[in-house]
C-alpha cells in the first residue's frame, strides 16, 4: 500500500480501488480501441499469408525441396510488399533482394494443408542458411541489435522447417547448437550491478512467471511492480499471456468444474465484457446461469489465435486489490 502512496506522488497512475493503469484519458477507463498492429509479433509478420492453425507437431512431415535460402514464393512477395530487412536489401532497396541475401521469414503457425513442399528447405540448404546466419554475426556493416534480430528470427524458420521434416538426425542436432550458441547471453557474464538492478530483476521474475505458468502472480507484479514505462513496453502483449492462461484453464480443468468469468477477470484483471470478448476470440463457448457467465473446460473448439486486441491495461477490482 506504501508503494502505490508513493508512485502516485511521484505523477503515476493510481489503482487503488477498482480502476484501470494503462491506456486511457485522464486515468479513467480507457476509450475502446481496435486490435493493434503490435497486439502480437505473428500479426507483423504477412509472410505466408496462410490460413489458420495446426500445430506444427501434429502436421505430417514433408521433404521440402526449395533450393534456396528463401523460397520464391515469398521472396516475390516480399519484395512487392517491400518487407525486406536492412540485411536482405540489394543497394538498400526496400523493394529488392536475391537469392544470395533473402532468408526465410519465421511464421509463428502454419497449416499443413497448404504448405507447399518448394516453401520448405532441406536439410543442406538449412545447413547452407545457417552458415550464413553465423558468419553475418561478424559484420561491422549493421548495428549489434538488427543483426540480432535478423538471426534470432532466421534461425526460428530453421527450427521450424527442420521440425516440418522431422529430421532428428545428428546434424539437425548440430544446427540447434549453433543456432543457440550464437543467440546466447550468458546472464554471468553481466557486469554486478545491471544484474541486480531493480529493472533487471523485475524482468527475470516476470518472464519466469509467464513460463512457469503463474499468470495470477504475472499480472499482481505487473500491477504492483511496473513502472509506467515497463506496463507501456509489457502492455502491447497482455492479452497473448490472458489467452494463453485461457488455455492452461481449459485443459487442465475439469468439465463439471465452471469457471466463472467474475472470478478469473480477477485473475487475469481484465474487466468481465472484455474478457468475454476475449474468450470469444479464442473458440470458447460462455454459459448463463442464474445471472453468471462461466465457461466449461475441455471444449476443442479452443485455438490460440494469431493476432489480438489491443489490450488496455491491468484493471484492479477491489477483490484483489488486497493481493497486490
Amino acid at each position: 500500500m506504501d508503494r502505490r502512496g508513493e508512485a502516485s506522488h511521484r505523477g503515476r497512475s493510481s489503482y487503488r480501488g477498482r480502476g484501470w493503469r494503462g491506456r486511457g484519458r485522464g486515468g479513467g477507463r480507457p476509450s475502446p480501441s481496435p486490435p493493434s498492429s503490435t497486439a502480437s509479433p505473428a500479426a507483423l509478420n504477412p509472410v505466408p499469408s496462410l490460413t489458420p492453425a495446426v500445430p506444427v507437431d501434429d502436421a505430417a512431415p514433408i521433404m521440402g525441396t526449395c533450393p534456396d535460402m528463401c523460397p520464391a514464393r515469398e521472396r516475390a512477395q516480399r519484395e512487392r510488399l517491400r518487407d525486406l530487412a536492412v540485411l536482405e536489401r540489394v543497394d538498400g532497396d526496400p523493394a529488392r533482394t536475391s537469392l544470395s541475401l533473402a532468408v526465410k521469414k519465421f511464421c509463428r503457425t502454419i497449416s499443413s494443408t497448404n504448405v507447399l513442399a518448394s516453401d520448405i528447405r532441406p536439410l543442406p540448404v538449412l545447413q547452407e542458411t545457417m552458415d550464413y546466419l553465423l558468419h553475418l554475426l561478424d559484420s561491422s556493416e549493421h548495428p549489434f541489435e538488427t543483426i540480432h534480430d535478423f538471426i534470432f528470427d532466421r534461425t526460428r524458420s530453421i527450427r521450424q522447417d527442420l521440425s516440418m521434416q522431422n529430421i532428428v538426425n545428428d546434424q539437425a542436432v548440430q544446427i540447434y547448437e549453433d543456432a543457440i550458441d550464437s543467440l546466447s547471453l550468458w546472464y554471468g557474464q553481466l557486469a554486478t550491478p545491471v544484474r541486480r538492478s531493480k529493472e533487471m530483476i523485475f524482468a527475470r521474475s516476470l518472464l519466469r512467471c509467464y513460463r512457469l505458468g503463474n499468470f495470477k502472480r504475472f499480472f499482481c507484479m505487473v500491477a504492483a511492480e511496473a513502472t509506467d514505462l515497463q506496463l507501456r513496453l509489457v502492455e502491447p502483449f497482455l492479452n497473448e499471456v490472458r489467452a494463453r492462461a485461457l488455455m492452461y484453464f481449459n485443459y487442465s480443468g475439469y468439465k463439471l468444474q465452471h469457471h466463472p468469468l467474475e472470478h478469473l477477470s480477477g485473475i487475469l484483471m481484465i474487466e468481465e465484457s472484455e474478457l468475454e470478448s476475449l474468450c470469444g476470440i479464442c473458440g470458447l463457448e460462455i454459459t448463463r446461469s442464474e445471472g453468471t457467465k462461466a465457461f466449461v473446460p475441455k471444449q476443442t473448439s479452443f485455438n490460440l489465435p494469431t493476432s489480438m486486441p489491443q489490450s488496455n491495461g491491468i484493471y484492479v477490482s477491489r477483490e484483489f486489490e488486497r493481493l497486490i
